[in-house]
């Protein structure tokens, strides 16, 4: 009887060292700890979601600077006199370059690519996502132009630009890879470390502010990057509550798609200037 009541009683032991143990695991898990693989794959729960960490998000992004500011020094330093064309093929390398950084440390971090918020299997489902976010974010945009034409106002003539003879490299390089980089980068890698530290308000006001100097050309005209902190804002929040970088990065395409198709294409200018 000593014997059997012994033995209840470690077993009894061990059941409440387990339950202490998961536990710990689950608030692990809650405060941003995901590293562990305790919490389940695709959760969009912003505090159980894998992530850089700090130090790999700083140093990603200390190497990603130094490839805009170095390369953007060696590109004019080489072709002074460089046309939009070498320009944009100058772009095309410095995102792919950034993109091999941003493998890189997603390799270091042993997360693997759920550590900016890429699952497998989940990429239908942020396509989806992305698709609903940039159609009501569309109805929003169209209702608005639609508020100012009736005070004879067409607020995209003000996207106007001369033809670009480019306007295909313009929307594969401008439109897909920067969207696809940049947001690996700014959302899926800064703004997912940052949440693990910090509330959504600041995480989303300092990535949105972030994201918009790096249209330092729109910055040094003297003009406010209002488009840029819009979108920095829209890609942050959509991912915040899709938990999938699928999401941000379809909302970014068809938005560059689209703002590009309104700037350089002569025929999607003139249907527009008929609604006037």
């Amino acid at each position: 009887m000593r014997n059997l009541r012994s033995g209840n009683v470690r077993a009894s032991n061990l059941r409440i060292s387990d339950r202490r143990s998961n536990d710990r695991k689950s608030g692990d898990c809650m405060s941003g700890d995901c590293e562990s693989g305790d919490c389940k794959s695709g959760n969009s729960k912003p505090d159980c979601r894998k992530s850089l960490s700090i130090v790999h998000a700083l140093s990603l992004l200390t190497l990603i600077i130094l490839v805009e500011i170095g390369g953007g020094w060696l590109f004019f330093r080489i072709l002074p006199e460089a046309g939009d064309l070498d320009a944009l093929w100058a772009t095309a390398i410095f995102r792919l370059l950034d993109f091999g950084l941003i493998l890189f440390l997603v390799y270091l971090s042993g997360s693997g690519m759920s550590a900016i918020g890429l699952e497998s299997g989940e990429w239908k489902a942020g396509l989806f996502k992305g698709f609903l976010w940039s159609f009501g974010f569309g109805l929003f945009v169209f209702a608005i132009w639609g508020l100012f034409l009736l005070f004879g106002i067409n607020l995209f003539q003000f996207l106007f630009s001369s033809p670009a003879d480019h306007l295909g490299w313009i929307i594969l390089i401008g439109g897909i890879l920067a969207p696809i980089v940049e947001d690996s980068f700014f959302v899926g890698g800064l703004y997912n470390a940052l949440r693990s530290r910090f509330s959504i308000p600041c995480s989303v006001l300092g990535i949105s502010l972030f994201f918009a100097l790096l249209h330092i050309r729109i910055v040094l005209a003297g003009a406010i990057p209002m488009t840029q902190i819009i979108g920095g804002i829209l890609f942050t929040l959509s991912f915040e509550y899709s938990g999938n970088l699928l999401t941000p990065i379809t909302i970014h395409i068809l938005a560059n798609c689209t703002l590009f198709a309104i700037a350089y294409s002569p025929l999607i200018q003139r249907i527009l200037l008929r609604r006037m």
